[in-house]
């Protein structure tokens, strides 16, 4: 590498521009052979075409720099870019030609003097385009001599795509041909960004020209392209060129993208050398980096192209999580996904293989990179429902009118139109649902079932409740139908959509019931028939023991246990350490395992069956949490212990902050030596039930066994935080919440990793009356919610000193008005300029209505703001159209400058982006393990946490400091926007 008093050391690695300089130009020998001897045949047309991005471009410019070195050369060639030229009429495309012709021969090349060739004008081509063929090439050649002049034609396919009579598209390919029969001396070389058999057009008017696939680079041409460009300044290891193989596939505009971001890199860190660890910690910001010429070629992909993309994506993905040789193959995957394979399915991947997006097998992306952003970008169950979009026109009329059927209660009429749809698109999935839904309440509940499975299995969140509905009233009618088996299948697969469902239980046990009798009954029976004389107590027993053995033998659903060996009941436990799963629906063999295993100290078990679980599908933060304890325990030495506690009621949310603090736990772990004592997280639930929160907090104070919990990270809400704090109060117990934001919760023990709703409340007042210029407001909120109350009076009070008219306050929890109509009734009343949601967690449903219909009111605008309980997926999915333009004052935004390190850091951790609350969980985990210290006690760490100071780069992003137990950093505020929150400051 250069010294760095030498000159700047320049990026070598190009990309976003084609390569003119031919000593950054390597590879592709055999094809320019190919145009040589087809030139020197006479060939008069030779077409190249391969991937958008794979290097056409470079190639045409390189063409000229070929035949230069060639001993004898009577070529010109002349590029032309048909690129933006596709709604051009045909005289203006053959004017822009002959100016390129003319400005190459006379200013570029200087081989015809000025004066000696004139110029047509446009005018002049639009009154008669043969003067380019008769006056200005026949010049070209009696100025050319005895040379030919090749016309290299970039893009050449796009003048395919425009219709319209009087564009090029229309005409220049006929006049093409024409000039080539008519002239000897001219030769034409198109270059298309698509495969040939696309465009029958074309290859008719051709007939017979040769042709040759632009592809990936040869291997020994890739490995130059790696290293040549920078071999003055930096010297690649073997693996690392390996690894860049291995993502690129000799690809060059992803090999130039990856050896860019790596020069970069290494230029930040002065660095000369190359490694394997190096390319893997700039993958990701190479697939950011390649972002839209990635974008670019999926664009270019019809719809059931980019679902199978995406599929084979997904099952390489999962194939790589279990160590599986060969991929599912992406038609049986889709299917499990609600996808019914039709015509335009079958062969999708045939032809992804075909354009070379696939390798033969059509079970894998033959570009890891592509691959990875695929995972990234454009994860399946994203891409499915982009298949309700086919058939647009032949459905919208059946929509409507299937609509209209439903709301008039014409429901045979809407059945019978929503087959019709169905039979058009089966897998029109907003259709589906509306027809699971006519079934079910029909009383048709074997196929509301089945149709509800599909849409199910295709969008989870959407239509996990309609799926459940569907179950239930199947189950029920089944067993007035004395059907136990398969109504106890219905409830069963309730349970494990919803373990801890009361109703489905309850079924369950009364099927057993049924069925104990049963065996009583049966066995009776089989006594008077062979004259047994046992008395009645006998035929007791033996059914007791039939009915016993039937339920030893039969396991427990997945988060319940074994009663005395014989009943199952739900798993009470609300801590746990690796003893039990609080997500029992994410079914994981291997997690089950561990589990067991640690229930029995059997703790180098557990870890091996552990390991194997976080990796299982989808990165399970609860399992890696339960991995590092079970090291923790195995090392034999006392480790440090901390609790977090979730809602595992809300799955997405407990699971959210457990993230942060598994990854903070991971990272100490990880930087301990042999003798070092590790940290434990004992994960406990509440359910936020208020009550249950101050009962775990008194199990976690108790917890000693051989070392007492030196901290808790939590609860989730304010409400739930509220009741467990006096507890925590009483034991002296550090609590840090990573959620709660209420101005209520106060104490020495209390310290927060969010922004207190004082400066929440102030931030969205000030941006209220300061940019929006708002007077007039609507708040709805919930004067029994701590959080509710604190963010309204805090938004009140700074909104009133800026000038604000007083809001007008309107109660979610007004039980005796029909609130979507109360609060549409104030806004027209009072002519308020905004609503101002601030709900508490338990009312977010409400709110989302709210929206809904002020929406569908009109009302000219009004402006929609609110706090940081709306922040969240579910809102953007319920809400949809209603919450666009939502602004929210939020603690923590993956896109925030100060950020977007951490988030990239965490979504490589987790597979995804994550959200605010696994920012703040780790903050919190962060600000415990800071204070932590081998004689550290329960006294010590509330001595040291007021004094905490962790820079940027120790956290999510912001400076971690205390005052009075307040984290000292502005909320953001965010803005949705197309269904996304976009960072606004």
């Amino acid at each position: 590498m250069t010294n760095s008093s030498e000159k700047p050391r320049r990026n070598p690695y190009i990309i976003g521009r084609p390569v003119e300089d031919r000593n950054y130009f390597f590879g592709r020998e055999s094809l320019f052979r190919f145009i040589e001897d087809n030139l020197r045949g006479n060939v008069k047309v030779i077409l190249l075409h391969g991937q958008r991005r794979i290097g056409k471009s470079s190639l045409l410019k390189q063409i000229s720099h070929f035949f230069d070195q060639l001993p004898e050369n009577n070529f010109i060639f002349v590029n032309f870019d048909l690129q933006d030229k596709a709604s051009h009429p045909l005289s203006q495309v053959l004017y822009l030609l002959a100016r390129e012709i003319y400005e190459h021969l006379v200013d570029h090349l200087s081989l015809i003097p000025y004066g000696r060739l004139t110029l047509p004008s446009d005018v002049g081509l639009e009154i008669d385009s043969n003067i380019f063929s008769r006056d200005f090439l026949s010049q070209v050649y009696q100025e050319l001599g005895n040379k030919k002049l090749v016309l290299l034609l970039d893009e050449f396919d796009v003048l395919s795509d425009t219709p319209s009579n009087y564009s090029a598209g229309q005409h220049f390919f006929p006049y093409l041909q024409r000039l080539i029969n008519q002239h000897s001396k001219l030769f034409i070389i198109p270059v298309i960004g698509r495969n040939l058999d696309d465009l029958p057009n074309l290859l008719s008017l051709f007939s017979g020209a040769p042709n040759l696939e632009i592809g990936l680079l040869e291997d020994i041409s890739a490995r130059r392209l790696i290293t040549r460009p920078s071999q003055d300044m930096l010297e690649y290891e073997h693996n690392a060129i390996e690894a860049i193989l291995k993502l690129s596939a000799g690809h060059p505009y992803f090999t130039q993208i990856i050896c860019n971001a790596l020069f970069r890199e290494a230029k930040s860190r002065n660095n000369s050398k190359i490694t394997r660890t190096d390319v893997e910690s700039i993958t990701d910001q190479a697939i950011e980096n390649a972002e839209g010429g990635l974008d670019w070629f999926w664009k270019g992909l019809p719809t059931p192209e980019q679902v199978v993309f995406s599929a084979v994506a997904e099952a390489q993905r999962i194939a790589i999580l279990e160590n599986k040789p060969v991929p599912e193959e992406p038609l049986k995957l889709l299917k499990n996904y609600g996808v019914k394979t039709t015509d335009y399915l079958v062969h999708t991947a045939h032809l992804l293989a075909d354009k070379g997006f696939l390798d033969k097998t059509e079970r894998m992306v033959k570009i890891e990179l592509v691959r990875r952003w695929l995972v990234q970008r454009h994860p399946l169950r994203q891409e499915i429902l982009q298949l309700e979009n086919l058939q647009q026109e032949e459905i919208a009329e059946l929509r409507e009118a299937a609509s209209r059927e439903d709301q008039q209660g014409n429901q045979e009429r809407a059945k019978i139109l929503y087959e019709r749809i169905l039979d058009i698109n089966p897998n029109h999935f907003s259709s589906i649902t509306h027809l699971a839904q006519i079934h079910l309440q029909n009383e048709n509940c074997e196929e509301s079932v089945e149709l509800y499975r599909r849409a199910y299995q295709a969008d989870r969140i959407r239509n996990q409740e309609g799926y459940l509905r569907a179950l239930q009233a199947f189950g029920e009618k089944l067993i007035t139908q004395k059907a136990w088996t398969v109504a106890k299948e219905q409830f069963s697969q309730v349970l494990e959509i919803e373990p801890d469902n009361q109703a489905a239980q309850g079924k369950l046990e009364e099927i057993e019931r049924t069925l104990l009798g049963k065996v009583t009954a049966d066995s009776r029976n089989l006594f008077r028939q062979k004259r047994i004389l046992f008395g009645g107590v006998a035929a007791g027993i033996i059914a007791l023991v039939s009915f016993g053995t039937y339920r030893l033998v039969t396991p427990c659903y997945a988060g319940h246990q074994k009663i005395f060996g014989v009943y199952c009941a739900l798993d009470q436990r609300k801590i746990s350490h690796g003893e039990r799963t609080f997500f029992p629906k994410n079914q994981n063999q291997e997690r089950d395992k561990g589990i067991e295993a640690f229930q029995q100290g059997n703790y180098p078990k557990a870890i091996q069956h552990f390991k194997k679980a976080v990796g299982d599908k989808y990165k399970d933060p609860e399992v890696q949490i339960y991995y590092n304890n079970a090291l923790a325990k195995q090392k034999g030495i006392s480790p440090f212990k901390l609790a977090v506690v979730i809602p595992a009621n809300t799955q997405d949310i407990a699971q959210e902050m457990l993230r942060g603090v598994a990854q903070a736990q991971s990272e100490y772990n990880q930087k301990q030596g042999s003798n070092d004592r590790l940290l434990e997280i004992a994960i406990a639930n509440d359910n936020d039930d208020p009550s249950t929160a101050e009962q775990v907090a008194q199990e976690l104070i108790n917890v000693s066994n051989d070392s007492p919990i030196l901290g808790v990270i939590g609860h989730y809400s304010s409400d739930s935080t509220k009741a467990a704090l006096k507890k925590y109060r009483l034991s002296s117990l550090a609590i840090i919440s990573p959620t709660s934001t209420s101005t209520e919760l106060t104490g020495e023990v209390f310290f927060r990793t969010v922004p207190s709703d004082t400066s929440t409340g102030k931030i969205l007042a000030e941006y209220a009356r300061n940019l929006l210029r708002l007077n007039k407001v609507v708040i709805l909120y919930n004067p029994n919610s701590p959080y509710s109350r604190s963010i309204t009076v805090a938004f009140t009070t700074e909104f009133r000193q800026l000038g604000g008219n007083p809001p007008v306050m309107t109660e979610l929890t007004d039980q005796s008005v029909n609130i979507e109509h109360q609060v549409k009734n104030t806004v027209s009343q009072e002519e308020a300029q905004a609503i101002v949601f601030f709900p508490d967690t338990q009312h977010i449903s409400e709110t989302i209505r709210v929206a809904q219909a002020i929406t569908n009111s009109n009302v000219p605008g009004l402006k929609l703001l609110g706090g940081s309980s709306l922040y969240s997926q579910e809102s953007l999915i319920k809400g949809g159209k209603a919450v666009e333009g939502l602004i929210l004052a939020v603690p923590w935004f993956k896109d925030a400058p100060q950020s977007k390190i951490f988030a990239g850091k965490a979504a490589k951790e987790w597979g995804g982006d994550i959200s605010w609350r696994t920012a703040t969980s780790y903050d919190a985990a962060k600000a415990f393990i800071d204070v932590i210290f081998p004689e550290a006690s329960r006294s010590t760490i509330l001595r040291d946490l007021p004094n905490t100071n962790l820079s940027p780069n120790e956290t999510s992003g912001d400076v971690l400091q205390f005052s009075k137990r307040n984290r000292q950093n502005q909320p953001i505020l965010v803005r949705v926007e197309g269904g996304k929150f976009i960072y606004l400051k």
